[in-house]
């Protein structure tokens, strides 16, 4: 039976890295469009999807901890340590979703890193953009929303 519950954990991992995936490069699209509005959105439901693979991680872990037992290895016993100790068949099943599992978090880091990348860019054009207009970098709006006075000041024409 351990082997049976390790593997609906295993699937339901994966659905869930694939789902967070989705949302990520979903977030990744709204950033590129420059469709800000829906930024708070999209990473709501990306925490979601974080949430919803986390449950589901440790779902796994519990599962392969039962697994282990009943195999004689250790309660931290890897998945591959799994594989290794189970049938031909059952082992390489194991293997498979270890490889899947393997290429889903690397796609994840991936686009994780390229919305950090394209952030960073969009922060850095709003500072280049901010300084053409003469205002400092450090000035900007109080925590409550509010323009600071001296931004105010330099928008009003004191000619007239």
């Amino acid at each position: 039976m351990g082997l049976d519950d390790l593997s609906v954990c295993l699937w339901e991992q994966r659905a869930a890295l694939e789902h967070l995936a989705f949302r990520l490069e979903e977030e990744l699209l709204v950033l590129a469009a420059g469709r800000h509005r829906w930024l708070s959105r999209t990473l709501s439901e990306v925490n979601e999807a974080y949430a919803a693979l986390d449950a589901s991680e440790q779902r796994r872990a519990e599962a392969a901890k039962a697994l282990a037992a009943e195999l004689g290895l250790p309660p931290h016993a890897t998945l591959s340590n799994l594989a290794d100790a189970t049938g031909a068949e059952e082992g390489e099943t194991l293997r498979r979703h270890r490889t899947t599992l393997r290429q889903l978090l690397e796609t994840v880091q991936e686009l994780t890193e390229r919305a950090s990348e394209l952030l960073a860019r969009n922060l850095s054009a709003t500072a280049d953009a901010l300084a053409m207009l003469g205002i400092p970098p450090t000035s900007g709006y109080r925590p409550g929303g509010a323009e600071p006075l001296a931004s105010r000041a330099r928008l009003i024409d004191a000619r007239a």
